[in-house]
């Protein structure tokens, strides 16, 4: 009824209009549409359904699979339809999930999460050397053996069951992601079965199995074909941007060829599908739906939607830059306004948000004539001083946080969050199942429980090892400095960190065995140099001798040492002895021998003190060697067993920069740090000038009596999840517990479990203590009266008891485990704690075994004796068995070992020495994780009645949502500080109040490129979860230009959405654009997560030069594919945490080994592979860097235990996250490096000429038999790249340019990122024609590497940052030709020239043209002064001499300098030739002769008969489009161009011809080796490098 009224209405309005002028013909705009595709085929929705309950729990996982054994019984349908297959899934979720855990499935399912993990089990069936192809089962039963089908299983189960040792044939490889059948797991024999669970065959195998789990280990792998599918097609994905950015038209740069039919893309479209594609949101309008509703008034909806488009106005209007000023408070405004009409709580003000952002420059004149109310201004502008003080955001900058974590806007992965949001609602529901829900859920998620200072811990630095060389409060050479803390926040001029301030603020302490010269002289010199430099430091030592003490100074170096330093620190001073330290290490003697001895330590005393006795300083029994062993007291205190080591008022400093070069900048460092923590302490109070400061600093709670790095730095944080639900107490038996899963199981054991406190009374302790332990054997006896003794002392923890008796223990009876347990059931805390305490000392125990006492004999006054030994006589072995098994499965300890578990967080084993301090410092650890802070937070709401309780929920919570473990800030939450929230923020409340709801804020310039990324997000997030949005704007005024200048579609979907015949819709996963400007240039940009490689496989018009307006048709499509999935990671020398530069990885299958390969940068150590979803394996590269390294370990992969050469890494996600590989040096290669030569000679040579053939130490066996093979590796290779139809038409051109010059075979080498889909169908053709090679290339711009948002740029950057790492490291010259070049001469010739030791060389900017002087911005300003007497080089040709290239590590140094720079946006206009110009100090230029490079903008005329190459520079005075320079300049241009064009039409016949006049046939090929796989044309080289899987 409202629709039919609004219809009305509107019709009323038009109607006079219509009787008086004829109605407008339906405005017909031309859209653009774009849509992206996987390579592998469909996968069943089904199927990615069950991989959803799998995450969720194994158990899950097979009750989703029963119920859906349970409905192909049932059926009686023919192939699945993708909709049938949905609803199923959502059907069965109902019975299995919460409601929430529902709508995570839906969501699942509308991202395609699961069809990546799918496509790997595919691939693994591909490449595991499977010889069988089945249709739908396969049994892997080892040892090669492989059956299909039931009777085929049958028969193999029958022979492998006759062996005589079943279990002695090899099993199969398993991998991390294999579904284990439950109880199977203990069997001896390992079955892997492949599986359709479409299919009935499967099943009959199923059962089978299941009934024999007692004997075989059943490993389930998904086995998914199509065959019982409606719907085979590739799958269309959402989760990326899609951006239509308007280019300048400046220099005209489309092509003036006719689009010709068959081209290479889809069908046109007809104009119905044009109208759907159009009827799309206009103007809020969803004109599809009002069609369908309201069919009988088409026509007038047609005449609606006319007159909407024409209103709104599709083409880009010219704005005053005064209009500027206000347009993202107008934007604010408008979307303030529609939520205002709904209560300010309408998903309307998104849409609205929405629309203006990503419709931006067609939306800005109408957002001119919306006036912004000036409480709306004011209140966004106190809002924005909020944003900036308590978040560090700036006007305009953008905040995404939800429940409080930050997260990066800058990359929006969703399928990243999508993981983030799932595991915070896993959260969620924990915390809503406690009982905190709706507003005191926010508050909770919103506290910073995450430590600060990145929870650095230290010790008492107030210890008789420590001898300090100075004191800064009662020295006299400090009597006149100022002695106020005040000092530390008074402002000075010039400002300065250390200010000389009479106070011991920075106590350096260094731990040092001093007879280890070569570690110790650096950095002992340097600590001296501060006090001599009279710096604020307070210095002290601690001295680590020979632990034997048979030694003296007389026969050690290092108690020789200790002794003189004691003597003089004596009979001097301490600033005295540590000179002489250094005089020793630095003398003529140490120097020559290279090593301290006795007799160079008592020669240089000697020297000093000629009348001391040497016996009485050196000798046994002397003075000066008292407390020796003290500094390894202390180094115990540390637990660490390495000097030197350093500390800063306790805490430890990396170790790994206590070197010459490091170790100043980490006591700088690190003093920063301490100076702004001091800061703070003195502004709130609690250090004055009545402070002892090093009583102060001392008493700070991150100082510990001991450290213990396997509490602070495990190798593997392991955190309990008590989600669960926990047995009733009548049902507490060791049967029901074993049936349980692993979060019932925590949370059973935390509701049986009996605590020792320090106060009866029922008060909250926020740190819950669990002590694994055996109270048989007296280490575990030793370790629980710790911890007990621990309970009476501290007023914030209870400790609870995990019984795991050894083997030993079981067979005993266990009594003292029997007493304590019943002493906690039967009695009250406070006497059952001293009962216990007692029960533990040694010498009582010894009297209980030997039977002079009973365990009644210890009783303790008030004990209920009658119930404890009622209890004892009635208590079973079923707790221990529970608890055995619970320290075993859940806590991964064998039996008797100890561990301990505080708040969830696991530690253990133990160390025998692990006591009292640890403890401590355990307690102290998870205090530092926020457990107090939520303690108080949750005492403040008063949700629970008792403290038991409250503690209880303390517990379970607090690692989580501080994020304990994290090695980054991820999981650090923040509540979002506002001033006012009356007039600038829009809150939209979630859809169901009663259901755990995400809380969402997002700051945000509604015109800035977060806006158009983001908002569609949230509107998705809102409708598919449950959410709380809030949008708080934070508007930049006073702009002068257009903030955004492009049009942006976020393709994503809350839910799939089917036909009618129950296919996945043609519309689901597209982005559109029905409206865009017919007149303006246009490019569209993909902009996928950044572990995505796509690229255009289906487009008829130019993606790069959109012209509406010039299009014929409907409009224009682009289809891209996603070519690969990213593996990244980082590569270090696991001796000196160095990377190992110009090491290759080769990544492949067991089946094939060496598909892909990568290079190993400087930078970070980084390396990439181009990858897709499987199971993979990486090993070094044979050659150099298998010679060299061998691999020693690694995160993120894992061992393959089918060779210790390689690793596996599984790959089965669309988002992929970043591996580290620890590589060492094979022995007797201590000194070799993979980028030099090892003949020593040949270095020299390589660098100056850059050509020689011990370069083939660096290539594969495969690479060396090709070569052979082809009888020459005297290749000219040559780089270019192109984007748009008429760059890739120049530089057609240019190759036809080069082989007709150049008499050596060429290679060409492309970037693939940036060709069209005509480009890569015709350039074999044209190869086999011409009869040169060609290789498309491509790596992906790494995360880490400041990103260019300008497509133009991006291509800059390729030219230049990445030449170290794009090509194999058996090319030794590339020459780089620009696109619209025409090349005249043999290039052999630029190869072959000598570059004098420069790793490249570039022409120099021709001078000749005079009248183009005022455009030669080099020779005044920056570049004038910076680059002196050098010249201003032209990047449009240049030759690289890769070997040099990489030997000195060019590529290094110039992603260095350009991250640097690129943070200005006004630094590197010209990127790809700025950067190497920058550089020219650093990185040296060959100049070469001008002849190289003539172009007509800057070289005059005359100079042109002696040009080598011909380039199209852009003429900035004339603004001559391209096409039209090029054929009037070159006079063989138009030549060339025709032959080339003669060709093309060749290929169309060719394709036509073999189609039977139709589409998509492929031309025949001339007979050379083409490795499509691959993407390489070639007749002599393997392509390994930059292949594809």
């Amino acid at each position: 009824m409202q629709l039919l009224f609004l219809l009305s209405l509107l019709t009323a309005l038009f109607s006079p209009l219509a009787r008086t002028d004829p109605a407008p013909p339906p405005v017909k705009l031309k859209p653009v549409t774009a849509a992206l595709y996987t390579r592998w085929a469909q996968t069943p929705l089904l199927v990615e359904a069950s991989e959803f309950f799998f995450d969720e729990s194994p158990t899950l996982f097979w009750s989703f699979l029963s119920r859906v054994q349970a409905h192909l019984k049932a059926r009686t349908q023919g192939p699945w339809t993708d909709e049938q297959q949905h609803d199923l899934a959502v059907e069965i979720s109902q019975t299995l999930l919460s409601p929430v855990k529902q709508n995570f499935l839906g969501l699942a399912l509308a991202l395609r999460f699961y069809s990546a993990r799918v496509q790997m089990y595919r691939q693994i069936v591909e490449t595991e050397n499977i010889t069988r192809v089945c249709a739908d089962v396969l049994v892997d039963f080892g040892d090669g053996m492989h059956a299909c089908g039931l009777e085929e299983v049958k028969a193999a189960w029958t022979l492998t069951s006759d062996l005589e040792n079943p279990e002695k044939i090899k099993k199969p490889q398993l991998i991390s992601v294999d579904h284990h059948y439950p109880g199977s797991r203990d069997a001896k024999r390992t079955v892997i079965v492949y599986g359709n669970i479409l299919r009935p065959e499967f099943w009959a195998v199923h059962e089978l199995l299941v009934a024999h789990t007692d004997q075989v280990r059943y490993i389930f792998r998904h086995y998914a074909d199509s065959r019982d599918l409606v719907n085979v097609s590739k799958i269309r994905i959402p989760g990326y941007g899609v951006e239509m950015a308007i280019k300048s038209t400046e220099y005209k740069a489309q092509d003036d060829s006719k689009i010709k039919e068959g081209d290479g893309a889809l069908d046109e479209q007809t104009d119905e599908v044009v109208d759907e594609e159009l009827d799309t949101d206009i103007e809020g309008f969803d004109f599809g739906k009002l069609k369908s509703r309201l069919p009988e008034k088409k026509d007038q909806l047609e005449q609606l939607k006319s007159f909407l488009l024409l209103s709104s106005g599709t083409e880009l209007q010219q704005l005053k830059a005064w209009q500027y000023q206000d347009l993202s408070l107008q934007a604010a405004e408008k979307s303030l306004r529609v939520a205002s009409l709904h209560g300010g709580s309408s998903t309307d003000a998104l849409r609205t948000l929405r629309d203006i952002s990503q419709n931006f420059p067609t939306q800005a004149p109408t957002l001119l004539k919306i006036p912004v109310r000036e409480d709306v201004k004011a209140e966004i502008e106190r809002n924005r001083e909020f944003f900036a003080h308590y978040h560090s955001i700036e006007a305009g900058g953008a905040a995404l946080f939800v429940n409080g974590i930050q997260h990066d806007t800058d990359v929006t992965d969703i399928y990243v969050l999508f993981e983030k949001l799932r595991e915070e609602n896993r959260l969620m529901e924990s915390l809503h199942g406690f009982g905190i829900q709706g507003p005191d859920m926010t508050s909770i998620l919103e506290l910073d429980l995450h430590p600060t200072g990145g929870a650095k811990y230290g010790i008492d630095i107030r210890h008789p090892a420590v001898h300090f060389v100075n004191d800064l409060e009662k020295d006299k050479r400090y009597a006149e400095w100022p002695t106020s803390v005040r000092e530390l926040v008074r402002q000075s001029f010039p400002p300065t960190l250390l200010k000389a301030i009479r106070r011991n603020f920075y106590n350096l302490i260094l731990v040092v065995d001093p007879a280890e010269m070569k570690a110790n002289h650096d950095i002992l010199q340097l600590t001296e140099s501060f006090y001599v430099h009279k710096l604020p430091i307070r210095v002290g030592l601690v001295f680590i001798t020979t632990d034997s003490t048979d030694s003296t100074g007389l026969t050690d170096p290092s108690i020789a040492m200790y002794n003189a330093y004691r003597y003089m620190q004596e009979k001097k001073t301490p600033q005295a002895a540590l000179s002489f330290l250094t005089d020793v290490y630095y003398s003529k003697e140490a120097k020559e021998k290279g090593s301290l001895t006795p007799e160079i330590v008592i020669d240089a005393f000697k020297a000093k003190f000629p009348q001391e006795t040497l016996e009485e300083v050196f000798g046994a029994g002397s003075q000066y060697e008292e407390g020796r062993n003290d500094g390894r007291k202390f180094l115990e205190k540390l637990n660490i067993n390495q000097t030197p080591t350093a500390l800063l008022n306790g805490v430890l400093l990396d170790g790994s920069r206590l070197n010459a070069d490091e170790f100043e900048n980490e006591v700088l460092q690190n003093l920063v740090a301490v100076y702004g923590s001091l800061q703070r302490d003195v502004m709130s109070g609690s250090l004055t000038d009545y402070s002892d400061v090093v009583e102060f600093l001392m008493s700070k709670p991150h100082i510990v009596p001991r450290l213990n790095s396997l509490i602070l730095a495990p190798s593997e944080y392991r955190i309990l999840d008590f989600s669960g639900q926990s047995l009733d107490p009548e049902r507490y038996t060791f049967a029901n517990f074993e049936a349980l899963k692993s979060a019932d199981k925590v949370a059973t054991m935390a509701s049986a479990s009996f605590y020792l406190t320090k106060h009866e009374e029922g008060d909250a302790h926020p740190v819950t203590l669990w002590i694994v332990a055996d109270p048989e054997t007296a280490a575990g006896r030793e370790l629980l009266y710790a911890a007990v003794k621990h309970s009476k002392a501290s007023n914030d923890v209870r400790i609870g008891i995990i019984y795991n008796p050894s083997e030993s223990s079981l067979a005993g009876d266990l009594r003292i485990s029997k007493a304590i347990q019943v002493a906690l059931e039967t009695q009250p805390m406070n006497l059952a704690r001293n009962f216990i305490t007692k029960l533990l000392k040694e010498e009582n125990v010894a009297e209980i075994a030997v039977g002079t006492k009973t365990l009644q004999d210890f009783e303790v006054n008030g004990m209920d004796m009658v119930a404890f030994s009622s209890g004892l006589e009635q208590v079973s072995t079923d707790f221990l068995k529970i608890h055995s098994s619970f320290a075993q499965h859940e806590l991964n300890l064998k039996p008797g070992e100890t561990g301990a578990v505080g708040n969830g967080y696991v530690v253990g084993p133990l160390q025998k020495d692990f006591g009292a301090d640890d403890i401590d410092l355990l307690e102290k650890y998870i205090e530092s994780y926020g457990a107090v802070k939520l303690s108080n937070e949750l005492h403040r709401l008063h949700i629970f009645p008792s403290g038991e309780k409250l503690s209880d929920v303390v517990m379970m919570t607090s690692a989580l949502l501080s994020g304990l473990g994290s090695t980054e800030d991820a999981k650090k939450r923040t509540k979002v500080l506002y001033s006012e929230n009356e007039n600038s923020i829009i809150n939209i409340e979630s859809r169901n109040p009663q259901q755990p709801a995400f809380d969402i804020s997002f700051i945000v310039d509604p015109v800035s490129k977060e806006a158009q990324k983001i908002i569609p997000v949230l509107m998705v997030l809102h409708e598919a979860l449950n959410c709380r949005i809030r949008v708080l704007m934070n508007c930049r005024d006073k702009l002068s230009e257009l903030p955004l200048k492009s049009f942006y579609r976020m393709v994503l979907e809350p839910r799939l959405t089917f036909t009618d015949n129950g296919s996945i819709s043609p519309n689901f996963a597209v982005a559109r654009f029905p409206a865009l400007p017919q007149t303006a240039l246009l490019t569209m940009n993909l902009l996928p997560p950044d572990n995505w490689l796509t690229e255009a496989t289906s487009a008829v018009h130019d993606l790069d030069n959109i012209r509406l307006e010039e299009v014929d048709g409907w409009g224009v499509y682009g289809g891209f594919e996603l070519m690969n999935l990213l593996l990244e990671g980082s590569a270090k020398d696991q001796s000196n945490e160095q990377p190992p530069r110009g090491t290759q990885f080769i990544l492949g299958t067991s089946s094939n080994p060496n598909i892909v390969d990568t290079i190993v940068m400087a930078n970070l150590g980084y390396f990439q592979f181009k990858a897709n979803p499987g199971s993979w394996t990486i090993k070094l590269r044979e050659g150099r860097s298998r010679d060299i390294y061998a691999i020693a370990s690694s995160d993120g992969a894992e061992k393959d235990g089918t060779d210790e050469e390689q690793l596996r890494v599984v790959l089965g996600s669309f988002s992929t996250k970043m591996m580290k590989i620890y590589v060492k040096k094979r022995i007797g290669m201590e000194k070799e490096d993979v980028l030099s030569d090892p003949k020593a000679a040949g270095v020299e040579k390589i660098a100056g000429t850059g050509i020689l053939d011990s370069i083939s130490n660096y290539w594969s066996p495969e690479e060396k038999k090709a070569l052979e093979a082809s009888g020459s590796d005297d290749v000219i290779n040559i780089f270019s790249l192109a984007s748009g139809h008429l760059y890739e038409r120049f530089l057609r051109l240019m190759m036809l340019s080069v082989v007709k010059n150049t008499k050596t075979p060429v290679k060409f080498w492309f970037l693939k990122n940036y060709l069209s889909p005509q480009f890569k169908e015709f350039i074999p053709f044209m190869a086999a024609r011409y009869n040169f090679q060609f290789e498309l290339v491509e790596y992906k711009w790494p995360r880490w590497l400041h990103h260019q948002s300008e497509k133009q740029r991006v291509i800059w950057g390729y030219k230049i940052l990445f030449l170290d790492v794009l090509f194999p490291l058996s090319v030794k010259k590339i020459i780089f030709v620009d696109a619209d070049q025409i090349v005249r001469t043999d290039m052999k010739e630029l190869r072959d020239l000598d570059l004098e030791g420069a790793p490249y060389g570039y022409t120099p900017f021709c001078e000749s043209r005079k009248e183009m002087e005022g455009f030669r911005f080099w020779k005044n300003g920056y570049w004038a002064s910076h680059l002196g007497h050098r010249r201003y080089h032209i990047s449009a040709l240049y030759v690289v001499d890769l070997v040099r290239f990489r030997k000195i590590a060019a590529g290094d140094r110039l992603r260095a300098q350009y991250q640097g720079l690129s943070q200005d946006p006004n630094s590197l206009s010209n990127l790809d030739q700025d950067l190497p110009n920058n550089m020219i100090y650093q990185v040296p230029i060959k100049s070469l002769p001008q002849e190289w490079l003539w172009c007509e903008t800057w070289c005059d005329d005359a100079s042109k008969v002696d040009a080598k190459t011909i380039d199209l520079c852009n003429n900035p005075l004339t603004k001559e489009p391209k096409l039209t320079a090029a054929m009037r300049i070159i006079p063989e241009w138009k030549a060339y161009d025709e032959e080339v064009r003669r060709l093309q039409d060749e290929f169309q016949a060719d394709k036509k011809r073999l189609s039977g006049g139709g589409q998509g046939a492929e031309p025949r090929q001339p007979v050379l080796e083409d490795d499509s796989e691959n993407d390489v044309f070639v007749h002599s080289r393997p392509a390994a490098h930059g292949g594809e899987l």
